[in-house]
């Protein structure tokens, strides 16, 4: 499954009536519809400066168990267009990450992908991943040269970068790995430069998306957003990067809409479609997800009853405090 022309897709369809009447239709008929983003961890090796993680020194021991997994993967997965394992914190920390990827596969999701860091996974990692039903691994990338790369992720060594590319390539063309790659660049006014010569440097390797999401302040301890004063800067870089990746068949993901975050309204379809799962809370901190199926949990809070009424009584959008919303209705497909 494409995920990108899902989200070109959605973009087509203006009414969000006409979209939350697909996702109930879809809910009736017992159709996947939703994305699932799992932390199954919620730690970092890294302190990425723009990251919440960046002020965090507290060891954290928050993490799922092997057989936590199971019931995750029974009561979500079932309705799942995506499982993507990595949401913030970093996956590869926990010692059964691959097991969820494995785990998701076998419950047929369409699209089963991976965020990380990329610090951990060896070359042998790669191979198990593809070989269990991986379709994408993202890497987190937030720099174009060394110094920008270990400056902002703090811990992270640019050597093992270009390694865990290298061995990517070098896989890729031995036939031995076949998920797609996608790498993800949280830009600021500081690295924003380095993105016109990203292709000079990451080229070579069998990159299939880019994304450019522009800094939000998420508790970092560096916060530089995007104003009135530098916005022309971005939005010329993204126009060099549409042109560059179209010549190279790259899908370029960027927020062209609103890159400074400035004033947004409630996006309804984010929330019934995007199902964040972490130690913290899983999904909605009234479900009780040991216990009874994500269908049931719907059916006990009278989901049914509102989304109808959303969709034949549609209210104004009231300003969006939720940083999943925020976070996730802004990308076009370039």
């Amino acid at each position: 499954m494409n995920i990108y022309r899902l989200l070109k897709l959605n973009r087509s369809i203006r009414s969000n009536r006409i979209k939350l009447l697909l996702i109930f239709t879809a809910h009736i008929l017992n159709r996947r519809y939703y994305s699932v983003r799992i932390d199954p961890i919620f730690a970092c090796n890294l302190r990425c400066l723009m990251c919440y993680f960046s002020k965090t020194r507290k060891p954290q021991s928050q993490k799922f168990a092997r057989d936590e997994f199971d019931l995750l993967a029974k009561s979500l997965f079932g309705n799942a267009l995506q499982v993507v394992v990595g949401c913030g914190a970093e996956p590869t920390i926990h010692p059964d990450y691959i097991y969820l990827v494995e785990l998701a596969r076998r419950y047929r999701v369409p699209h089963v992908g991976l965020v990380t860091n990329g610090q951990l996974i060896s070359k042998t990692d790669l191979e198990i991943l593809s070989r269990v039903g991986l379709n994408e691994l993202t890497l987190s990338v937030h720099g174009a040269g060394k110094e920008t790369y270990e400056h902002f992720m703090v811990g992270a060594k640019w050597d093992k970068l270009i390694e865990i590319f290298e061995n990517i390539n070098l896989l890729k063309s031995d036939g031995k790995i076949d998920f797609s790659l996608r790498v993800n660049y949280t830009a600021n006014p500081d690295n924003i430069k380095e993105l016109l010569n990203f292709f000079d440097v990451f080229g070579k390797y069998p990159i299939n998306t880019l994304q450019v999401r522009p800094i939000m302040d998420i508790g970092g301890s560096y916060f530089t957003p995007f104003t009135n004063q530098n916005i022309s800067e971005y939005n010329s870089v993204i126009e060099s990067l549409r042109i560059e990746c179209g010549k190279r068949g790259v899908t370029l993901l960027a927020n062209t809409q609103n890159p400074g975050y400035g004033e947004q309204r409630d996006n309804p379809i984010i929330a019934q479609t995007y199902k964040y799962v972490s130690p913290q809370v899983v999904v909605d901190s009234n479900f009780y997800w040991k216990t009874e199926s994500y269908r049931h949990f719907l059916r006990r809070t009278g989901w049914h009853r509102t989304i109808v009424k959303t969709i034949l009584y549609p209210q104004k959008p009231h300003l969006s405090t939720d940083l999943a919303e925020r976070y996730g209705s802004q990308y076009d497909v370039l």
